[in-house]
């Protein structure tokens, strides 16, 4: 009933976004050279009527990899980037926005595309600091002894002013060393901390279940925080991987070719991992691209596998049987004989989801119902015509619309969402009984997890009975022959996650 409930309050969120969270409105998409005649140049989608508004513009540098964008609370653009340099609103280098990401790669890159990494970059407003944003981004390096081999183990933070240079703003300070590590993969995610105010920024480690956090709050940038998700990624450094977080803010999703799709619970306040599983990997073919969107209601979860979409119930009991295959691609070839497969997916403000495809194409492809089941979501290949070719990527944007926990232990600001986007706090799962106390069958109800076993303690400590369940959310237990009394019942998950328990209460009658 909860769950209905739930779905019909989600069903009611606005179609647009609301005046104070629309950074997100403004999508530059585009390679140079500028010959809007040959189709090279800038395509500009605005969402702030929410239809989307499409024009041509002069681009200084091509934003097909690696591009951020950002525009204010109330949707007017103030800045982008290609991971090379950073332009205005007027299209041209900001003051002090030339050389990120220094080192002999930028060069080779930088002079016609730009920066070569595909979820490198996120850029977030800073919180308590008006007109103030910081842009994280990853660098490659090149090792300085032979094979001079290239590793992806740098990570920034570059901020902007936009107060400076009479509103068209100044880098203020620039490739400001976070970190460095030998296998950093280019996924950088970000989310609002569950205070409704500050941002977590997430950064995985490749071929480990290491992840990265940082915390963007008004007194800086603090970290990172090591925390292990329990599921190891098989991908390292350019992986052609998407990760990605519902609009909720509760599920961290992370799709890979040749890992398959995890999919995480993720606690908001604390910024912890609760208990991933994984799923495999949809698609028939060997290339290494594979993108994931969420529909606005964070129910259905979308996976692009080069030549195949699919769609997954998040809600579902086993979400890997709701796998619907909802699109293949046609076969169509376009200028110059590039192909319009899928890649990258993103949510947009207008609540449709857009994919790009691996290749330079004029042409984006649309759902345009992702929160209906099954075909009824609306796919449409080439659904989007552009003015310019565009390839690869798509904006990484976080969900700018999600606030504050509400109820949480972190919901201590006073920064409460508007009724329409309220997310309200789920307390910490827990293992419980029905009925108890109990006398012989009892309905354990578990938290969801991909594996655990369920060990049953009585009041001196001793493990009187122990089972694995996988993949179950309810497991039934016979305590007719346990003596009448207080039993611990404990879910330690098989990948490492902290266990979660519960009291039973067992009573027989007398005789």
């Amino acid at each position: 009933m909860k769950c209905k409930i739930f779905l019909y309050l989600v069903c009611l969120l606005p179609l647009f976004a609301t005046a104070q969270n629309a950074y997100d409105n403004i999508w530059l998409l585009g390679y140079t050279p500028n010959d809007s005649v040959g189709l090279f140049g800038g395509t500009r989608l605005d969402f702030s009527k929410g239809e989307p508004v499409l024009s041509y513009f002069p681009l200084p540098f091509g934003v097909g990899d690696d591009a951020c964008m950002m525009s204010n609370s109330v949707g007017l653009l103030q800045f982008y980037t290609n991971g090379c340099q950073v332009a205005n609103v007027d299209n041209v280098e900001m003051k002090n926005g030339d050389n990120l990401n220094p080192g002999p790669l930028r060069k080779s890159w930088c002079e016609n595309l730009s920066y070569n990494l595909h979820q490198g970059s996120v850029c977030l407003p800073r919180p308590g600091h008006k007109d103030q944003y910081v842009l994280f981004h990853l660098a490659w390096e090149q090792a300085t002894i032979s094979p001079y081999s290239y590793y992806l183990n740098l990570f920034y933070a570059t901020s902007i002013d936009m107060q400076l240079e009479n509103g068209l703003g100044a880098v203020t300070e620039k490739n400001q060393l976070l970190q460095t590590d030998t296998n950093f993969i280019d996924n950088i995610s970000a989310v609002r901390h569950g205070n409704g105010r500050d941002w977590w920024i997430l950064l995985p480690k490749g071929l480990s279940d290491t992840m990265y956090l940082y915390l963007l709050s008004p007194s800086g940038i603090e970290g990172p925080r090591i925390e292990r998700t329990g599921i190891k990624t098989s991908e390292t450094m350019f992986s052609g991987s998407q990760v990605v977080f519902s609009p909720d803010g509760r599920k961290y999703i992370r799709a890979m070719n040749n890992g398959g799709i995890s999919i995480f619970d993720f606690d908001r306040c604390a910024g912890k991992f609760i208990c991933g599983k994984n799923l495999a990997y949809p698609g028939e073919d060997d290339t290494f691209i594979c993108g994931a969107a969420v529909s606005a209601s964070s129910r259905f979860l979308y996976i692009s596998a080069f030549a195949q979409l699919f769609q997954y119930d998040l809600w579902a009991e086993d979400v890997e049987a709701s796998k619907v295959k909802i699109g293949e691609y046609d076969g169509f070839v376009d200028t110059f004989g590039t192909q319009p497969a899928f890649y990258q997916l993103r949510l947009a403000p207008d609540h449709r989801i857009y994919i790009s495809s691996p290749s330079g194409v004029r042409f984006l492809h649309v759902i345009d119902y992702p929160d209906s089941a099954g075909v009824a979501c609306g796919f449409r290949q080439r659904g989007m015509k552009l003015f310019t070719h565009h390839g690869f990527c798509l904006p990484n944007f976080p969900h700018f619309r999600l606030f504050d926990v509400q109820g949480s232990p972190c919901d201590t600001l006073g920064i409460d969402a508007p009724e329409e986007y309220r997310t309200l706090y789920a307390p910490e799962k827990r293992v419980r009984f029905t009925p108890n106390p109990a006398s012989g069958i009892v309905l354990c109800t578990l938290p969801p997890c991909a594996g655990a076993t369920l060990r049953v303690y009585n009041a001196a400590g001793v493990i009187i009975e122990e089972h694995q369940v996988a993949g179950v959310q309810e497991y039934e237990l016979d305590c007719t022959q346990w003596p009448s009394g207080l039993y611990i019942v404990s879910m330690i998950p098989k990948d490492g996650h902290k266990p979660k328990s519960g009291k039973l209460v067992v009573v027989h009658g007398r005789n």
